[in-house]
């Protein structure tokens, strides 16, 4: 298989494969955040509708508390009266006054008035008998010890004439002759239909009273007074729910999202509960219509991305195609007979072709100067052309290696890839400051750029990751310290911390000065930190001067024995960690040396 066709297949698999996952993903995810989106819409509206329904009621059970806070209205309807023109009266002067400012106040069906005073019968007002005693309302209200008692049922008194009556009722307790008296307000169903209405014609809505008695079904005309909530064939699994729920519901083939909302505000309204369904039908032909339309597009773009990355590696193969077909031809009889290959483009591939070129040019030179030679040295002199031309063919020349890094950082930048022509640029940095090797020590300012060249491609790596930061003072900039001595110490971190956990990993470099002419530079991180026996291990194998092999920690015991032996025993690695807050790994240096050629000129602080 060509490397075209290796290029073209790899590529194609993976621009398929990301492109179906990326179409399935997106179009799983529109479904979900649609049906999202309608719950979030149809909880706001459903508590929105609880408040105005219990804002509406609370109104009325205003209106009758102000029966409860007259005593003098109590005692006029409790006392007895001997004659009809004094309880004639009495009604005409405090009770129909009464009776006309509720009625005109707001929009009620129908007020009563229930005492156990005979002697003060009126069309609003009548008296507790048998018949009231057995009625649904006052059942509500009986058993409470509470001084006010408030409950919301369906009226008995309007079934053959009409279904959907509100009824309200106030129980009365007269403190001063200790009897009870009733107050009900009755109200039509179209006043909580008309709170329905203006959220929209395409629900359902379903109002049950706190006794389970359904008052309004949004889609019924009317309700009939034995129709309750725990009829319906949803009513168990709401149940289960809290006071505000949302679930699919599925009825006669049909998905549904039912939100129920139970008022807690008061007593007189705990139970009361709103149900809502929204049909989904109708949002999951449109999800379809987006699932269609993904795969649509998916195919679309399929086609045209095998198209174009056909057409790319076309491109980008021609040239090592026909330089491996020349390569294929060369051998030692047509070398010098082989025209130079046309190159073109500054990239790597163009990069090659010129080297190419050149190593035919070498070869044609070495040629010559073996046929040119003496007959007796032409064996010897053509072996050691061979043992050269291995030998360039097997390194890496850390030149060629710098420029053709930057040739890459050139041609990405050329294409506008800022940020890895960035890493390119400091990976050649980098491997020039490794492979260099002149002289054993540097300048202190030195060392740092080159442990920050190595922390930003590691930030390149990590991303978010890591977090550095160094502060060395300027006074310490021409501090001499061998090389790659901070750097080893910054690698150990990395590679023992940030590599072994997934929070952020802070890297903390600070140099000062200290008494008698030292330096001390510290590397602290945020790290997991090492047990006290860990930490004793670590220790003991830096210090150990015996060559060890197979030990972990070499950086750091090389660089400990290596300070050491420049310096004397003062000086080294100073090593501090705890499983709370990290390691902190301190450098001692003398601040002046003398160098000469890179080589150390310093009396040992140890006498050797």
């Amino acid at each position: 298989m060509t490397v075209r066709t290796k290029i073209f297949a790899a590529n194609a698999l993976v621009g398929v494969l990301l492109l179906g996952l990326l179409t399935y993903y997106m179009s799983e995810k529109s479904g979900s955040i649609i049906l999202n989106n309608t719950e979030e819409d149809v909880g706001r509206s459903i508590t929105q509708l609880s408040r105005n329904i219990d804002n509406l009621l609370q109104s009325y059970e205003q209106i009758v508390d102000s029966l409860y806070t007259s005593i003098e209205l109590q005692d006029k309807l409790l006392k007895p009266y001997d004659t009809f023109e004094q309880a004639q009266d009495t009604y005409l002067n405090y009770v129909q006054p009464y009776e006309e400012w509720i009625t005109t106040s707001k929009d009620i069906l129908r007020f009563s008035i229930y005492t156990d005073n005979p002697t003060f019968q009126y069309a609003q007002v009548r008296t507790i008998d048998e018949e009231v005693k057995q009625s649904n309302w006052y059942r509500s209200v009986q058993g409470s010890n509470a001084g006010l008692v408030k409950s919301w049922t369906l009226s008995e008194d309007d079934m053959l004439l009409r279904s959907g009556v509100l009824r309200l009722t106030q129980k009365v307790y007269n403190a001063p002759s200790g009897r009870e008296m009733y107050v009900t307000l009755d109200l039509e169903e179209r006043l909580l239909r008309n709170l329905i209405s203006s959220e929209g014609k395409e629900q359902q809505f379903i109002i049950s009273l706190p006794d389970g008695h359904v008052l309004i079904d949004s889609w019924q005309q009317s309700n009939g007074s034995t129709s309750r909530l725990e009829d319906y064939a949803f009513y168990d699994e709401m149940k289960k729910s809290a006071s505000l729920s949302s679930f699919i519901y599925n009825q006669e083939g049909s998905a549904y999202l039912l939100t129920s909302k139970s008022l807690e505000t008061r007593s007189s309204v705990k139970g009361l509960t709103i149900v809502q369904l929204t049909p989904l039908d109708q949002m999951m032909v449109k999800v379809n219509e987006m699932k269609r339309s993904a795969v649509a597009l998916f195919i679309a773009a399929m086609f045209s991305s095998i198209l174009l990355i056909y057409l790319i590696s076309i491109r980008l193969t021609g040239r090592l195609t026909q330089l491996a077909k020349r390569m294929r031809t060369v051998n030692a009889d047509n070398v010098q007979t082989l025209t130079h290959l046309q190159v073109s483009g500054n990239d790597e591939i163009g990069q090659l072709c010129r080297n190419y070129n050149d190593m035919m040019d070498r070869i044609n030179q070495l040629i010559t100067e073996v046929y040119e030679s003496e007959l007796n040295r032409k064996e010897l002199k053509l072996r050691n052309r061979e043992s050269e031309l291995y030998a360039l063919q097997t390194q890496i020349n850390p030149h060629y290696l710098f420029n053709t890094l930057n040739a890459i950082c050139g041609s990405l930048l050329e294409n506008g890839d800022k940020a890895n022509a960035e890493i390119v640029k400091l990976l050649a940095r980098s491997f020039r400051n490794v492979l260099n090797r002149a002289g054993h020590l540097i300048d202190l300012k030195e060392e740092r750029d080159i442990v920050e060249t190595y922390l930003r491609i590691q930030v390149f790596r990590f991303g978010d990751r890591l977090v550095y930061e160094t502060d060395i003072p300027e006074e310490l900039a021409d501090c001499p310290i061998p090389r790659l001595s901070l750097q080893t110490i910054v690698e150990n971190t990395i590679v023992h911390v940030l590599e072994k956990v997934e929070s952020v990993t802070v890297v903390l470099i600070h140099a000062r000065a200290l008494e008698d002419n030292q330096c001390l530079i510290t590397v602290e991180d945020n790290g997991p930190g090492m047990l006290p026996k860990q930490l004793e291990q670590v220790i003991d194998g830096i210090n150990d001067a015996s060559d060890v092999t197979g030990t972990t920690h070499i950086g750091l015991r090389n660089v400990h024995q290596r300070l050491r032996q420049m310096y004397g025993a003062p000086y080294g690695l100073h090593i501090e960690s705890g499983p709370d807050w990290g390691t902190r790994v301190s450098i001692l240096l003398p601040m002046n040396t003398e160098r000469e050629g890179g080589e150390l000129l310093v009396e040992r602080t140890d006498g050797r």
